[in-house]
């Protein structure tokens, strides 16, 4: 997906790995999420709302989606409604872990942040670049190589 696009579908991760990020006016990535197997990815604001999106979306390696139109996610949430619920429970869990993630961006140290990723996501950090950690965490990879070589000293 690109920024710009108007978000026609979501998407289930069935296999692999993906980035959604945004670039600054410099061109520099800002990571907001990485989505793996049994994540759910995509623009839901644009989804929604049929507004451009402002995200990338790009597979960090090779990937299994499953995309559900905005008529098929209505239809489904009609004819299933267990699979709504479901489906609130987890956008309710994401607005929490985002709220959170907000909260450390502005109350932790880039080191702390490093230490909450790795415990939160131990099967994403070893699937990930450096330099993609470092854009997630907001921080150059150069200062993640060293945050990188003194956690692992501990």
């Amino acid at each position: 997906m690109q920024a710009g696009d108007i978000t026609k579908y979501e998407y289930f991760i069935t296999k692999g790995c993906l980035k959604v990020y945004t670039l600054d006016g410099n061109g520099a990535p800002h990571i907001s999420m990485f989505a793996v197997e049994d994540y759910w990815t995509g623009d839901m604001a644009s989804f929604i709302t049929k507004q451009p999106s402002r995200y990338f979306i790009k597979a960090t390696e090779d990937s299994e989606l499953l995309g559900i139109s905005r008529a098929n996610y209505d239809l489904l949430f009609q004819e299933i409604p267990k699979f709504e619920r479901f489906y609130r429970i987890l956008y309710q869990r994401s607005l929490i872990s985002y709220i959170r993630r907000t909260n450390h961006g502005i109350s932790l140290t880039a080191e702390e942040r490093f230490i909450e990723f790795k415990k939160k996501y131990p099967k994403i950090v070893n699937r990930i670049t450096q330099k993609d950690l470092a854009a997630y965490i907001g921080i150059t990879p150069e200062f993640m190589s060293k945050i990188i070589t003194k956690v692992n000293r501990i």
